[in-house]
């Protein structure tokens, strides 16, 4: 039996909202967790219902789904909308549904039924693009029988960090689609960005990267990175050599490099640039399979940050101000130097903290300081 590890599958959701190709294996691990075949998010807007973010265990479930037209008839959908149920509820056929009213519902016997279907549990929340229902959802096999209490538990757990993952995912494909070129995207960026093309060369630097590689890195357009340090140069090869010259299955999504000469390391994040694939109504242009480039994150993480993340932080349910210390403290500070910092006495910020871990639904530093950093590297 796999160990259950809330924190490894909470950061996928966040690692899948700064690359959205990673979000059928998140949505499957957080699926196997509660005792579900797959899942999948799915909006209760209409115009959107048919365009549901799935594990790819679902492929041929989704498509009847969508394409087929079964989601007209998602009685499920029109239950919950009645319902009236506040973000973060977690429910399943049971709480709504009489059993006789299942054996009547077409929905249910004929299409989930089909599909060897028949409980399901979904985490409801908010659609951040005009404030409809959403909801992360686990299908069950029909021969599994009802869900379990410890698997309902777990995905009041995990079902609010997809949602709120996923709204990320949004708003980022949105400032994407914004952006009219790759170079106009590297432009806005704080970080190191490094663009490679589908061979692995050099294609574009931004000034933040040029200053951050020195000693770290050999850039030269046209041509693959090589590491400065001549201990990493193989270690470095192999790394790149996961994500191109094409799809691939990469084991590492982050190195560590060393500074020729000594000093402290440099993180390197890979990012890649799909290739094709249909267009996405939600996250933009960046589910499809293959690669055509490759970006290289890079970043000092002992370095103090200017980036704002606060941003981010608010629409994942935190005020203004919770915001603001949800950014320190992620990064580090004390609760003592938080306050300081803000002007604000420290048992207000250890009154504010208690409410950010609630809301977010962590009971620690380090899941905060861990999702911080996703959200630094946006």
């Amino acid at each position: 039996m796999t160990r259950f590890d809330a924190p490894a599958l909470i950061d996928a959701c966040y690692a899948a909202a700064l690359d959205p190709t990673l979000w059928p294996a998140a949505l499957d691990g957080i699926a196997r967790a509660v005792g579900g075949r797959g899942g999948l998010i799915v909006s209760h807007d209409p115009r959107r219902t048919p365009l549901t973010l799935h594990s790819e265990s679902l492929g041929a479930i989704n498509h009847d789904y969508g394409a087929g037209g079964w989601w007209r008839f998602d009685t499920r959908i029109a239950r919950a909308n009645a319902l009236g149920l506040a973000a973060g509820s977690v429910v399943c056929d049971e709480m709504y549904f009489p059993a006789e009213d299942k054996r009547r519902d077409p929905f249910i016997q004929d299409f989930f039924g089909g599909h060897g279907l028949d409980n399901l549990a979904g985490c409801l929340d908010t659609d951040p693009i005009d404030g409809t229902g959403l909801s992360f959802s686990a299908p069950r096999e029909a021969a599994r029988g009802p869900f379990e209490g410890y698997e309902l538990d777990r995905l009041r757990l995990l079902g609010p960090h997809a949602t709120r993952a996923f709204k990320l995912t949004t708003i980022l494909g949105e400032a994407r689609r914004g952006v009219g070129d790759l170079g106009a995207a590297l432009d806005r960026m704080r970080a190191g960005i490094v663009a490679l093309d589908r061979s692995g060369c050099v294609r574009s630097v931004n000034a933040a990267a040029e200053a951050l590689v020195a000693g770290y890195l050999v850039l030269r357009t046209g041509r693959a990175p090589e590491a400065a340090e001549p201990a990493d140069r193989d270690r470095l090869g192999r790394f790149l050599a996961e994500y191109l010259p094409g799809p691939g299955v990469p084991r590492k999504t982050s190195i560590l490099l060393r500074r020729k000469g000594g000093g402290r390391p440099l993180f390197v994040e890979a990012l890649p640039l799909p290739g094709g694939g249909a267009d996405c109504a939600w996250t933009g242009n960046w589910t499809g399979h293959g690669v055509n480039g490759l970006i290289l994150l890079v970043r000092d993480l002992l370095a103090p940050s200017a980036r704002a993340v606060e941003p981010l932080l608010e629409p994942l349910g935190l005020t203004a101000a919770e915001a603001r210390v949800a950014a320190l403290i992620g990064r580090g500070a004390s609760p003592r130097a938080a306050a300081a910092t803000l002007s604000v006495g420290e048992s207000t910020v250890r009154t504010q903290l208690k409410a950010i871990y609630a809301k977010l639904g962590i009971h620690r530093q380090s899941e905060l300081a861990v999702l911080v950093t996703r959200l630094d590297g946006v």
